[in-house]
């Protein structure tokens, strides 16, 4: 008697499900005027606005909240077509540029969202010395000089950071960063010389390509 078995191969096919991502823009305590160039930016580049949603907070007390930052985000979420398309119960992925004092509440509010409700795909701190970073959030670090690069590491390096050569004034790096000239670095001491504009842009695009690549189908046999 020969017992005959088979083997059922069955192939899995799983896709996986990405929210939209959101670029939530944090200015300081300035006039909101201030924060026209930076839109301008995002505006600018083709693949930075086509990929992204865009939120902006006016400069004010509110920034230092991440309370207030939250809410703010929420309210434009609900009132958009992201409320929608956003899978029930997952929120959207952040990628965050915030500026001076306005990188206390965005620091905050990546932490609470990376921990309790979807993915922070980058931080970016813009003058903002005195702040920690959180490890398990990706955060680059740009600074208007070489002094406030140096001792802004102190409280944790980002992942890749700007400095501004020549320096600038501290509210020019926000107000005008397409002016702005300076070096990326990495931890290995690698520079690449660009602008202040570039270095957002180019690190925002990178972050969203390499969320979005995990959406990539793939089979499990």
């Amino acid at each position: 008697m020969v017992a005959l078995g088979f083997v059922q191969l069955m192939v899995l096919e799983v896709t996986l499900a990405l929210q939209p991502v959101v670029l939530l823009i944090c200015g300081g305590m300035h006039p909101p005027s201030y924060t026209g160039q930076i839109l301008a930016t995002v505006a600018q580049d083709q693949g930075l606005s086509q990929l992204s949603e865009v939120v902006c907070v006016p400069g004010s007390l509110g920034v230092l909240s991440p309370f207030a930052l939250r809410q703010t985000l929420e309210n434009h979420l609900d009132s958009t077509v992201l409320a929608s398309s956003t899978l029930e119960g997952v929120a959207p992925a952040l990628v965050i540029w915030a500026f001076s004092a306005g990188c206390v509440g965005a620091a905050a509010l990546a932490t609470h969202w990376q921990r309790h409700r979807g993915s922070v795909l980058a931080l970016f701190m813009v003058d903002g010395w005195g702040v920690p970073r959180d490890p398990g959030v990706p955060t680059y670090r740009l600074s208007h000089d070489a002094f406030t690069h140096g001792t802004s590491r102190w409280l944790g390096a980002g992942d890749l950071d700007f400095y501004a050569e020549p320096a600038v004034p501290h509210l020019t790096l926000w107000r005008q960063p397409q002016m702005v000239t300076g070096w990326a670095t990495e931890s290995g001491g690698q520079r690449q010389r660009l602008s202040a504009a570039d270095f957002l842009c180019q690190r925002s695009q990178a972050a969203i390509h390499r969320y979005q690549a995990r959406g990539q189908s793939f089979t499990i046999s």
